[in-house]
């Protein structure tokens, strides 16, 4: 019984701070909301059984609420950003774009490290970084996923 409540109040809380992104997004820039997302955690050690326990969360979020037509990479990197700096991992989002044959797309995902973090596929690999956060962080990023 206490295994489901506490999953429940967990997604409970991820759809909570989804909602809480599109709203920030929505009055004030994109740094200022990642800012406002968490700090990155020097106390708490990385946990990959709940990162992926919230990874999941988002995702079902996502799916019942979608962004856009487009995706929902944004507010799903945006979401992980926070969620995993609660828990130390100290990732680096990214925002890229590509040039299709009539217009430009947009992709947005996060790194730890050289490694791309949480995200499906290999999609990213076909965006040119235009922006990262934090800005003082690394932006090669490895060929391989670790996840």
């Amino acid at each position: 019984m206490i295994s489901f409540v506490k999953k429940f109040w967990t997604a409970l809380h991820v759809g909570f701070v989804v909602l809480k992104i599109r709203l920030f997004l929505r009055f004030t820039s994109l740094p200022k909301v990642l800012d406002q997302l968490s700090p990155l955690s020097r106390t708490t050690i990385p946990d990959d059984v709940a990162m992926r326990c919230l990874a999941g969360h988002i995702d079902r979020w996502l799916r019942l609420f979608p962004y856009n037509r487009k995706g929902n990479c944004f507010p799903r990197s945006v979401a992980l950003y926070g969620f995993a700096r609660q828990l130390g991992y100290p990732v680096v989002f990214h925002c890229g774009v590509r040039k299709d044959a009539s217009n430009l797309d947009g992709h947005a995902w996060l790194t730890l490290g050289s490694h791309v973090f949480y995200e499906p596929g290999k999609h990213w690999q076909l965006f040119i970084v235009t922006f990262s956060y934090p800005h003082d962080a690394e932006r090669g990023v490895s060929q391989t996923s670790p996840m």
